[in-house]
């Protein structure tokens, strides 16, 4: 008797079971105890056939039962032997040109490979993030994706699609095409609450598999309105990032909500200086007549050496050319936005007061 191990589903399955196959080379059905991958196998090696069988089998049993038509041929068997093996039930069609052994879609491993498939999908949601080694999740939950308008029905297996999944977004883990990390997090935003959500997020960052940054990042370049999630995952990475997480022009509306809040004159936003002309560059607010800037710095543009040099460098242009120059952050109009509006006024009324030259524009 000959065995040929089982090694298909060694992350959901002990990898010391083995596949016993009949005398046509396929699995049968059990002799004895409740093990379904316990088959008896015989096979007579003169027989083109049988050795094409042979070698399908153990081709399925090294990719968790799964095998698809294209690598069947390739393997030297005929369309028509599929054909009768489906008939005979010694495999089992589970959609356009794949085909599984009977009693292995019994792991997550074997479905997922079953399906991404025959779907033409990507591992999502929980099952890739337990393939990135996530954990704390719904295990029933066996989840890939596919485009819309894609085939999206599965038996076992929960079928999203999607309009802006791209392939950078993905990566490969044990054989099977994955949404990356930071994708993954962001899916899992639309389905979990915002407790295991948390956990996830805190997980994949502890095991230096993404930053917050980088999630952050992510979210920003799909996050378009009415998407699932987006609010959650953003108010817990703003928890996590403060004010690195707001954008520019986020924290630059804050500002002139404040400002207008305090009853102050709203000034002109994105306003072009004559002496950063050469640079191509703007402000984020002025008050253009009193030569008054305010900068509205978050930490996720204005972090970087590179940022620091050129922020130091419109400093001395600005102040050269007789502008004050403000600068505020999330954690001021947040935590201290009575001194924002007290700084602003300030330097309002010294301009008011002094005497008020020509503005350079």
């Amino acid at each position: 008797m000959l065995w040929l191990p089982y090694m298909g589903a060694t992350a959901f399955r002990s990898s010391t079971e083995s596949l016993r196959l009949d005398a046509g080379g396929f699995p049968a059905r059990p002799t004895t105890g409740n093990n379904p991958l316990h088959f008896r196998f015989r096979i007579s090696n003169g027989d083109g056939v049988e050795n094409a069988a042979k070698e399908l089998m153990a081709h399925a049993a090294s990719n968790a039962g799964v095998v698809s038509r294209s690598e069947a041929l390739a393997l030297g068997v005929s369309s028509s032997s599929l054909h009768r093996w489906v008939e005979e039930g010694r495999l089992v069609k589970v959609g356009t040109g794949v085909y599984v052994l009977p009693g292995v879609l019994t792991s997550e491993r074997s479905l997922l490979r079953a399906a991404t498939a025959a779907l033409g999908a990507v591992v999502s949601h929980e099952s890739a993030a337990r393939l990135h080694r996530l954990d704390g999740l719904d295990p029933k939950r066996v989840t890939v994706t596919v485009p819309v308008r894609r085939s999206n029905r599965f038996a076992a297996v929960i079928v999203h699609q999607s309009t802006d999944l791209v392939e950078p977004e993905t990566t490969e883990v044990e054989g099977l095409t994955v949404t990356d990390v930071p994708r993954t997090i962001i899916d899992l935003a639309a389905v979990l609450t915002k407790q295991p959500l948390a956990m996830a997020v805190d997980q994949a960052v502890r095991m230096k598999l993404s930053t917050y940054e980088e999630i952050a990042g992510r979210l920003e370049a799909t996050a378009r309105r009415g998407k699932p999630g987006v609010v959650k995952l953003r108010g817990l990475l703003s928890v996590r990032l403060g004010g690195s997480f707001v954008s520019d022009s986020a924290l630059e509306t804050m500002a002139l909500q404040l400002i207008e809040s305090a009853g102050l004159s709203l000034p002109s936003t994105q306003y072009r200086p004559s002496w950063l002309r050469r640079v191509n560059g703007r402000v984020d607010l002025a008050y253009v007549e009193e030569e008054i800037i305010v900068e509205c710095d978050s930490m996720r543009w204005h972090g970087t050496e590179e940022s620091f040099q050129l922020d130091r460098h419109r400093d001395n242009l600005a102040q050269l050319a007789g502008w004050i120059v403000l600068r505020i952050t999330w954690g001021d109009i947040t935590n201290r936005p009575s001194y924002v509006i007290r700084t602003i006024r300030r330097a309002l009324m010294r301009r008011s007061s002094s005497h008020i030259r020509e503005p350079q524009h």
